[in-house]
């Protein structure tokens, strides 16, 4: 019996046309677990997963990806992503977070997803009415009801306050059992706090990929971000120093 295929998203090629610099990806895979992208604003973390989605299609200068080892020609049925900025709507959260999904023949307990990220009380106001870090939740609560293999998310800690930063991500962290997560971020305490790799990046080039969170070094920080930075470790906590 032929092995069932397991569950790794592949880039072979990915090469973005930019004002001022290219941003490339050569042969980096990412199987199950939380990935995260790190580099400095402008380092082509976003250009990086819009790519990988096929979105923006006029920069995108070569794009060859696989999933299970068959090549994508489309992401939709694979990827969820969520951008940076993102249109609210006049609808209530409970309808919000059903929008995107392609599960209605499923039994889905709509309510469950709402208590995972505390919007209980919030299902039946108008997503226009949410403060940033409600609609926030609001949006991973939809993506996680895609139910798709590989959740992708750009900058998904911006606009929470530090308890909701570390519900999501924990929520994400539970979630890249079963699924492939990749996250462009800024903060790189709770980066490295719930990574499984890191790939840095610099200009748009990949300086180090997918490196297992315990291998990345306060050295591999410094030189992405051109600035002296001191990664502490201690038990299971991290401290970043700038």
């Amino acid at each position: 019996m032929k092995p069932l295929a397991s569950d790794e998203l592949t880039i072979k090629h990915l090469k973005i046309k930019r004002a001022s610099f290219d941003v490339e990806v050569e042969n980096v895979q990412y199987s199950r677990g939380l990935h995260i992208l790190l580099g400095a604003n402008g380092s082509g973390k976003s250009s990086i997963l819009t790519g990988l989605t096929g979105y923006d299609s006029h920069s995108i200068k070569d794009r060859e990806l696989y999933f299970k080892g068959q090549k994508l020609d489309s992401t939709e049925e694979i990827i969820s992503y969520l951008p940076q900025h993102n249109p609210s709507f006049q609808i209530s959260v409970h309808e919000f977070i059903n929008l995107t999904t392609n599960r209605q023949h499923y039994k889905i307990d709509i309510d469950e997803y709402l208590k995972h990220y505390k919007l209980e009380q919030d299902k039946d106001r108008s997503v226009d009415t949410l403060s940033g870090g409600e609609f926030k939740r609001a949006l991973a609560a939809q993506i996680e009801m895609e139910d798709k293999p590989v959740i992708m998310m750009d900058e998904i800690e911006q606009g929470l306050d530090v308890n909701y930063q570390h519900l999501i991500l924990s929520r994400l962290k539970k979630l890249s059992n079963t699924k492939i997560v990749i996250l462009a971020m800024h903060d790189l305490s709770l980066a490295m706090t719930y990574a499984d790799t890191v790939t840095t990046i610099k200009k748009g080039t990949v300086v180090n990929a997918k490196v297992p969170n315990h291998d990345v070094t306060s050295e591999m920080l410094s030189n992405i971000f051109s600035r002296e930075i001191s990664l502490v470790r201690q038990d299971e906590r991290v401290a970043i120093f700038t």
